[in-house]
């Protein structure tokens, strides 16, 4: 196999891993390498191997593996006469990583950044009991490895907390994964009993990081949508902004003066006219549009709070619209134009896709905050310095008042929003709806798709599958527990699940409905749910396509749906004699009649069940 160096690689998809068999190991990576050339500066014997010249873009400190930082436990460290014996195998390691690396593909920088973690206290382990190999470690080795390392404590004496168990064994999944392609492998999964290094850290810590313990707090649904809500109705205070602005520049002072009194004004600024009680109060309105802009923004985009911060004036400047062809049609994609020096160390250009309703909120930052901006370019300047962008501290400010002229609580207090929880409750929302972890690390600009799994100290996909299968457990129990009458293309499956869960104990109900989302996550659907399996839906996965008469997915609560069902069979007959001139609409609707013919004969059984 010829290997590649990671430049190269950046472009190229990874191979997967080689299945490890016993007996047979499929070696692709030999220990007895030193001089091959592992970057331009650096060979494969070299105690640093420095790939600076690779990645320019990035801090050298980022790109360069320093083998001696492996430590012990006494302060010695691989380089160590006493343990070299760990180094071959180690180098064969660190070398797979970087030209052949697992199918997550971490960046080379982040397995710098997590060298010295799990793979650290692996190898004191093995030192400790004089194992001198990976392939020498057994099961039994494995599990007192990691009994030992829950056992650990803090600098305080007290155990660790998921959190920080996670980071100590950061990396450690990669050296079983990169098992197959090594002469020198681990040969047992360290996590096969937990799943993953999440939840061994869950299962395993003192207490548990709960979101409310984080260091961005976790915003409720309740609050975000009331956010949302808000801010997309406050964007119309550009309009009375604008409004205010003209009529205070025509506006005309009549000043009199009295003798022995002080001047006064005779017609004064009709304030209440535009809803203010004085002139004070004015100041109040540009504040209160740029949080609601930023808050629309934030929430719809993920960006980060310096990414929506730079984005610059004039719409040439940060909104793009491009036409895609999808599935046969059209479709039109929007989106934000910034910079961000996430990815690159100098600020870089980079597009965010987004929903139409972010164009509102750049236009009514571009006109409502256009008094503000003077001659500087920044779409959200300082509230005090119009050449400067926001800063943070204004940001928090605003935004706090913006929850209190709102009124916006949780459990009876104001909700203390920060300007990161807009970010994670973006990406807890698409994860929710489907987004893929690809897709998702393209939207919220992280460099390595691995920062997007443990995102914000958070596994976020394990954490948002866990969520999506409480939810479905719940709607299942709904469902089941109540007996409710379902019609729809997945209806006699749920009727049979109805009637076995009726007949079980309250124990075996419990087992049988945590049971149930991990063949089976409920989707929630305009008129009812989906019992969404990929390989039976016919929708392919756009929800706007759902047909619940023919899908197996489909389940719809039969209470309430026939005036509904009745009055769209009406419309599609209005719409059929409409278009007797255009077959193909013409019959697109008749097999929409049809459909809903099922589902009104389903709902015909159903209802007979119930009078019953």
């Amino acid at each position: 196999m010829a290997h590649k160096l990671s430049k190269d690689l950046k472009s190229a998809d990874p191979a997967p891993s080689p299945p490890l068999h016993a007996g047979a190991r499929h070696v692709i990576i030999s220990s007895d390498l030193p001089s091959r050339p592992v970057s331009k500066k650096s060979l494969y014997g070299d105690p640093i191997w420095d790939l600076t010249a690779e990645h320019p873009e990035l801090n050298p400190a980022d790109v360069t593996l320093d083998f001696s930082r492996l430590t012990f436990s006494d302060g010695s460290n691989l380089l160590s006469p006493e343990h070299l014996q760990y180094l071959p195998s180690v180098k064969a390691f660190a070398y797979s990583m970087l030209v052949d690396p697992p199918a997550s593909y971490p960046k080379w920088s982040t397995f710098c950044a997590n060298f010295n973690r799990g793979l650290k206290y692996l190898v004191r382990f093995m030192s400790d009991r004089h194992i001198t190999s990976f392939s020498h470690l057994t099961e039994t080795d494995v599990a007192q490895f990691l009994d030992i390392m829950s056992e650990n404590r803090s600098s305080e004496g007290k155990r660790l907390t998921a959190t920080a168990l996670r980071a100590r064994l950061y990396g450690l999944s990669w050296l079983y994964e990169q098992s197959g392609k090594l002469e020198d492998g681990l040969r047992s999964d360290p996590f096969a009993d937990y799943g993953s290094l999440v939840q061994w850290a869950e299962s395993n810590c003192e207490r548990k990081s709960f979101r409310l313990n984080s260091t961005t707090i976790e915003m409720p649904d309740t609050v975000a949508k009331e956010l949302l809500t808000r801010a997309l109705e406050d964007l119309a205070l550009v309009d009375r902004i604008e409004e205010l602005q003209k009529a205070r520049a025509a506006y005309v002072r009549v000043r009199i003066r009295k003798r022995n009194q002080k001047e006064i004004t005779a017609n004064p600024f009709p304030w209440e006219k535009y809803g203010l009680a004085n002139g004070t109060q004015v100041n109040s309105l540009e504040p209160r549009l740029a949080a609601s802009c930023y808050i629309v923004i934030a929430m719809l985009t993920g960006m980060r709070f310096h990414e929506i911060v730079a984005i610059k004036s004039g719409a040439a400047n940060h909104w793009s619209e491009e036409f895609v062809e999808a599935d046969g049609l059209q479709r039109k994609c929007c989106f934000v134009i910034s910079k961000t020096n996430k990815l690159q160390a100098n600020p870089t250009e980079y597009m965010w896709q987004a929903l139409p309703s972010v164009k509102e909120a750049l236009e009514a930052a571009e006109r409502g905050l256009r008094r503000r901006r003077g001659a500087g370019d920044f779409l959200f300047p300082a509230l005090k310095n119009g050449t400067t962008r926001l800063s943070d501290s204004t940001l928090g400010s605003i935004l706090n008042t913006f929850v209190a002229t709102h009124n916006i609580r949780f459990n009876g207090a104001l909700w203390p929003v920060a300007s990161h929880q807009f970010r994670k409750k973006f990406a807890r929302l698409m994860v929710r709806y489907g987004l893929g972890m690809k897709e998702l690390q393209d939207q919220l600009k992280h460099f390595d798709i691995e920062m997007t799994r443990a995102y914000s100290d958070m596994n976020l996909y394990v954490e948002l599958q866990r969520e999506k299968f409480e939810l479905s457990e719940e709607q299942y129990e709904e469902l089941l527990s109540n007996n409710v009458p379902v019609i729809g293309g997945g209806a006699k499956e749920m009727r049979r699940n109805q009637a076995r869960f009726l007949g079980l104990t309250k124990a075996e109900r419990a087992s049988f409905l945590a049971q149930l989302p991990k063949t089976t996550v409920v989707e929630q659907l305009d008129d009812g749910l989906c019992l969404y399996r990929p390989e039976k839906a016919l929708c392919g996965g756009n929800k706007a396509a759902c047909r619940p008469a023919d899908c197996n997915n489909a389940v719809l609560p039969a209470s309430g749906k026939r005036k509904i069902m009745e009055w769209r069979r009406k419309e599609n007959d209005r719409l059929l004699a409409h278009f007797q001139a255009d077959p193909l609409k013409a019959s697109f609707l008749a097999r929409r009649n049809e459909e809903l013919d099922k589902l009104l004969l389903q709902l015909d059984e159903a209802e007979q069940g119930m009078e019953r």
